[in-house]
């Protein structure tokens, strides 16, 4: 009785860890951009609540979006969240999401994923598969306020 007690605490153990490893359909593309708040998008302050923006085109030659564009909000939580513009689902990059109110939905097959505390599950749909997260790092500099997004 004993080894079969720890033998379903093994499995369960092994079977929960089962995401640790997960990857994301999205192709892994560099992505490095920065927000310069203050100076360029005054209004895309955590202060001024929920919001989005959609990054499709660089601005200058080392900055790198991801594979279809970057989708960057402040969540319900005040916190800045980033992920690409990509449907896990369909993997087109020429067809980004788009955004409708606390969710971003695709526009070919209407899965549509919640990012309002940025986890960005899905919430309707036949996937399972979250959006591709990206890292933040919001600093308030000498020239102003900056939300650096990366991979």
């Amino acid at each position: 009785m004993k080894r079969l007690v720890i033998a379903i605490i093994l499995l369960l153990a092994l079977s929960s860890c089962e995401d640790i490893n997960w990857q994301s359909s999205v192709p892994n593309m560099p992505v490095n951009y920065t927000l310069y708040i203050t100076r360029e998008h005054p209004h895309f302050v955590v202060e001024n609540g929920y919001q989005t923006m959609t990054i499709t085109k660089k601005q200058f030659q080392e900055q790198y979006l991801g594979y279809a564009g970057l989708l960057v909000w402040v969540g319900m939580d005040n916190a800045y969240y980033a992920a690409d513009l990509c449907c896990p689902y369909c993997l087109k990059p020429n067809k980004p999401l788009q955004v409708d109110g606390l969710y971003a939905v695709c526009p070919i097959c209407g899965e549509e994923y919640d990012i309002s505390y940025g986890f960005c599950n899905p919430t309707q749909g036949v996937t399972k598969e979250p959006l591709k997260r990206y890292n933040t790092s919001y600093q308030i500099k000498a020239t102003g306020a900056e939300l650096h997004i990366f991979n």
